[in-house]
């Protein structure tokens, strides 16, 4: 297998957790929407993305979306995987430690619950939106990227950064 995963966490499994995923267009092309001042216009495409990020939760029972963003050229998702208490209601992040003296995960992340429900929220995207005619093109570059978030201080700065994404545009790398 290549080395393009290695940059995941070798002592978790992606299960269960709280995650800051990052997903962008493909080519990063401003497929998405545009942003004029401070405010977000959503294309067709942009619109699909935001329904079928609110979707997420239906689909899959332990999962909690705490927040989102979609963007010109990518979107941001918060989500907790888990038997865990609403991170909103409780504080609980889910905070994960890498194991003292416990071996490596093996498969790093291919088949994970994180990837799993990435993989399903983008085919679902893809496949609605030939269906629809709105996007001939592929929709997204074929990786993404996800933060496992630890503690209260850096779910606090994720959150603000989400919320504050459209405002901030003109000095996003992703610009």
């Amino acid at each position: 297998m290549s080395d393009r995963h290695q940059f995941r966490a070798k002592w978790h499994d992606y299960g269960e957790g709280t995650y800051f995923i990052t997903i962008c267009a493909h080519e990063k092309r401003h497929t998405f929407g545009r942003i004029v001042g401070t405010r977000f216009f959503a294309s067709e495409l942009g619109k699909l993305i935001e329904e079928n990020i609110r979707n997420i939760p239906l689909y899959y029972e332990d999962v909690n979306l705490l927040n989102h963003v979609v963007m010109p050229n990518h979107l941001h998702i918060v989500l907790s995987i888990g038997d865990q208490d609403s991170v909103e209601e409780h504080g609980n992040i889910g905070c994960l430690k890498p194991p003292m003296h416990e071996e490596e995960c093996g498969d790093y992340h291919h088949n994970s619950r994180l990837a799993t429900i990435i993989g399903a929220f983008k085919a679902g995207v893809t496949r609605e939106a030939r269906t629809r005619r709105i996007a001939s093109l592929p929709c997204w570059q074929s990786r993404y990227h996800e933060h496992i978030i630890r503690n209260r201080p850096a779910y606090d700065k994720i959150m603000n950064y989400v919320d504050c994404n459209v405002e901030n545009w003109g000095s996003d790398c992703f610009a």
